[in-house]
């Protein structure tokens, strides 16, 4: 294992390049983590270090790192989580900019050249949010990643509010920026990267877009994020409520729906599925919300949910819903 002071390969000295440090979290990932440090070495981008914080691997990782010689810095201990190796990590990070990047996922398309061209191109940026998209298990293109608006004149911290959805891997942090946020909270478990993204918001820091795709994340049965959604979904409830005091309905409804699918696996009926669908988004907005009370009460009566996903965002009109309620009260009738 090299030591920081010992690492220098891929950190050669070149005022024209930008820095950065890109912070990898890793547990038992042998499966992928040579494609993933790969696709950070084979951009060979000069100004870039490779910090691969490991937590006590047991499956081959630790061999597959002594691999890499010094062109990476690692350490593998015992750690509390991915947030704690986040943390430990970037306080090792000596680059400008940060990033991280899970062992199982990718960077694409040359995203550190991408990104330092737009760095060039904004002086005062502070945080750069990309294009990504979802790879199975395999690393096969499965769809787009939904991506927050960062164009000039959209209200960045609103839009985490509303939405909220970047592709983590994709997004890129001055370590200024960084610091004045407060980093990483490694009292998080799933939402860390939320977390920090909405701090950074509200710290006001100035956001610009790539509109390239330059990260791959991977989904498949068990990541963190597939497995246990309900927990993630409570963290960045918890976040909206420390920091915008409210619950906005994108993620009301994406509990609800998620609460919804596994009482009702069984029901079928498309109109009788909506309107359970909307009875459990009611009621959880009420739960959520009941403690800032005129949102609550008028979000009670203008808020609806999406008829396909919180994400499609097609949402449920009063005068389709009053169908879907007349609809089910005949067909009971006529039972």
């Amino acid at each position: 294992m090299s030591s920081p002071s010992e690492y220098q390969a891929l950190t050669l000295p070149d005022d024209l390049t930008i820095g950065f440090s890109v912070v990898m979290p890793s547990f038992n990932q042998a499966q992928f983590i040579s494609d993933s440090l790969d696709s950070i070495l084979n951009q060979n981008y000069n100004n870039v270090e490779i910090i691969v914080m490991d937590g006590g691997s047991t499956d081959g990782t630790i061999d597959i790192l002594k691999s890499y010689g010094n062109k990476i810095y690692w350490q593998s201990e015992k750690d509390n989580g991915q947030s704690d190796a986040l943390e430990k990590g970037f306080k090792l990070a000596t680059k400008e900019w940060y990033t991280w990047l899970n062992s199982d996922d990718l960077q694409t398309n040359n995203a550190l050249s991408n990104v330092a061209e737009v760095i060039k191109r904004n002086p005062g940026v502070q945080v750069i949010i990309g294009q990504g998209h979802y790879s199975d298990e395999a690393g096969k293109y499965l769809r787009p990643y939904p991506t927050i608006k960062v164009a000039p004149g959209d209200n960045v911290c609103y839009e985490l509010f509303a939405r909220g959805y970047v592709a983590q891997p994709s997004v890129y942090f001055h370590r200024d920026a960084y610091i004045l946020a407060g980093g990483i909270d490694s009292d998080k478990k799933f939402a860390m990267d939320y977390d920090l993204w909405v701090r950074l918001a509200r710290n006001k820091c100035k956001f610009v877009a790539l509109n390239e795709d330059i990260s791959a994340n991977r989904w498949y049965e068990t990541t963190k994020t597939a497995s246990q959604l309900l927990s993630l979904l409570a963290e960045v409830i918890s976040v909206q409520i420390k920091e915008y005091g409210r619950v906005a309905p994108y993620f009301v409804q994406a509990v609800s729906d998620y609460i919804f699918n596994k009482i009702h696996t069984k029901q079928r009926n498309p109109t009788h599925q909506l309107l359970y669908r909307i009875i459990y988004f009611k009621a959880l907005w009420i739960c959520l919300n009941i403690h800032k009370p005129f949102y609550c009460l008028c979000g009670l009566f203008t808020k609806n949910i999406a008829m396909t996903s919180p994400i499609i965002g097609d949402k449920l009109t009063l005068t389709r819903m009053f169908n879907y309620i007349i609809t089910a009260i005949k067909s009971k009738i006529l039972k």
